[in-house]
């Protein structure tokens, strides 16, 4: 049971405005859905992790602190290109995320649809933006979360040097798959919206509709 949020509190003016449909404005509701979660996890047996896309500097100074009080697992994912940059993570709090327990994978190098980009681009979102990050963070990189979650054939191939894919199905993710689906936070939830996608995740029909879908992901 993966919840992944895009970034936190007051949007800042560098991000740009596509981004609020996934901006977490209000941190008290941040804070209800990450109990919410634990609770419904523990209820149904599932594991829960919190991710973080695009390396926010909200994730470090509102995301991670309620995440480790409540001793959840947490993924965050920096694009290689933004560290340091204004309003972004730099190296000092990547490794502060690390030395809180929480682990730092990849986001790539600039946010870019990976299904577009040449292979010598690829090279830089892949190969490089990991080794970037590893230097910044101080610790492996072995999980990636692929840019709008647009993956396909050629996409998965290249990614084959991380142990985990992370992807944006909207679907539960199986703990022992390479490739796992995650439920992104959008700006329409609200308090009992986790409970509500997941059970809706769990009905026949949409289960159906996901598979079939990441299977044509898969394939394309």
């Amino acid at each position: 049971m993966i919840i992944n949020f895009h970034g936190l509190g007051t949007m800042p003016d560098h991000v740009d405005a596509g981004e609020a449909n996934v901006w977490c404005a209000d941190p008290a509701l941040y804070a209800d859905l990450l109990d919410e979660t634990r609770e419904e996890a523990a209820a149904q047996q599932l594991e829960p992790l919190i991710t973080f896309d695009d390396g926010n500097l909200s994730d470090i100074e509102i995301g991670l602190g309620p995440v480790t009080e409540r001793g959840m697992r947490a993924i965050f994912f920096p694009c290689a290109g933004r560290i340091g940059q204004r309003g972004y993570l730099d190296g000092s709090a990547l490794r502060e995320v690390v030395s809180a327990g929480a682990e730092v994978g990849s986001h790539g190098w600039s946010h870019t649809d990976w299904r577009r980009a040449s292979p010598e681009v690829m090279r830089q979102e892949v190969v490089e933006a990991k080794d970037r990050i590893e230097q910044a963070a101080g610790a492996p990189v072995t999980t990636v979360a692929i840019p709008f979650g647009s993956y396909g054939r050629r996409v998965l191939k290249d990614a084959a040097v991380f142990r985990t894919v992370y992807t944006s199905d909207a679907a539960l993710a199986d703990a022992d798959a390479w490739l796992q689906p995650r439920f992104s936070y959008v700006r329409s939830w609200s308090r009992g919206s986790v409970r509500r996608v997941l059970a809706d995740s769990r009905r026949p029909a949409r289960r159906l509709r996901q598979n079939l879908a990441m299977t044509f992901k898969r394939l394309r």
